[in-house]
């Protein structure tokens, strides 16, 4: 059952991230351009506290599937929330507890597109948010332009194809970054790795660090961001940090007696670090 949700710490997280042309995100709402099997479409989800989801979605079937999948509105976090409250007291965690009180039902943000996901994981390795998204944009810049803007949206994020050929030329920084992104995108073009919604996510996550320059941590986001309900990346200095700010010991531990909501343990610990 889908729970009440709060899509102002969504839209704060999409913000600094958009990448304009493609994107546009402010308080009452997020909107993107999108190809979708009938072609290009502007979704759009629009802050509306009278609907039980707390957005209102446009844009056609496809695009408010994927706009579904932005905010995830079907996630039932309640379960999840109650879990972690249990495992807080278990485990001697008052701050942790304290934290589900203060921030219940968090999400972690979903995507519009898993493929375009996979890009922004592998360009955003170890690099700020800021540095990243400006890479994203030069990666932009090979997506096909419309005809015409449409409330300022005037381009789509490239294909596979296009990324792969041309992503070593636009982007700035490390060449192997740069390959690596052009490699995962011709595996994701020709179908040697499959990542889309429902797909099963464990042979995902093997497909991708058998790629050159992709390892777990980055296969792990991706598959947070395509909802899995069960991700905790335990090399990642943020989580680490949330944890001893929450005053959890033994986070191996905790997150056992956590599965299979280890996600929503790990958006406390970042809550937390932040």
């Amino acid at each position: 059952m889908t729970t009440a949700l709060d899509p102002a710490p969504i839209l704060a997280w999409l913000a600094p991230r958009a990448i304009a042309g493609i994107e546009h995100v402010d308080a009452s709402g997020y909107r993107r351009t999108l190809l979708t099997p009938s072609g290009v479409a502007v979704a759009s989800a629009a802050v509306d506290a009278g609907s039980a989801s707390g957005v209102s979605l446009d844009g056609g079937a496809d695009a408010e599937a994927a706009m579904r999948a932005v905010f995830a509105v079907d996630l039932d976090t309640a379960e999840a929330d109650a879990r972690l409250v249990w495992a807080a007291e278990r485990h001697d965690v008052p701050l942790l507890a304290a934290s589900v009180a203060a921030a219940p039902l968090l999400r972690a943000p979903g995507c519009a597109d898993p493929h375009e996901m996979v890009f922004r994981a592998v360009v955003g390795q170890q690099i700020s948010v800021a540095a990243a998204t400006g890479q994203l944009r030069l990666l932009a810049t090979l997506g096909d332009v419309l005809p015409s803007p449409v409330d300022g949206l005037d381009r789509v994020f490239p294909t596979d194809a296009q990324v792969a050929a041309g992503a070593v030329d636009v982007l700035r920084g490390p060449v192997a970054k740069s390959e690596a992104v052009a490699r995962v995108a011709a595996a994701l073009d020709d179908g040697t790795v499959v990542v889309e919604q429902g797909v099963d996510l464990e042979r995902m996550r093997a497909q991708l660090v058998a790629l050159k320059g992709i390892g777990p941590w980055t296969a792990g986001y991706v598959s947070l961001r395509l909802g899995d309900p069960d991700v905790l990346l335990l090399g990642d200095s943020a989580v680490r940090a949330g944890a001893r700010r929450l005053g959890i010991d033994d986070l191996p531990g905790l997150a056992a007696d956590v599965t299979p909501w280890r996600t929503q343990l790990m958006l406390h610990c970042w809550r937390a670090s932040a």
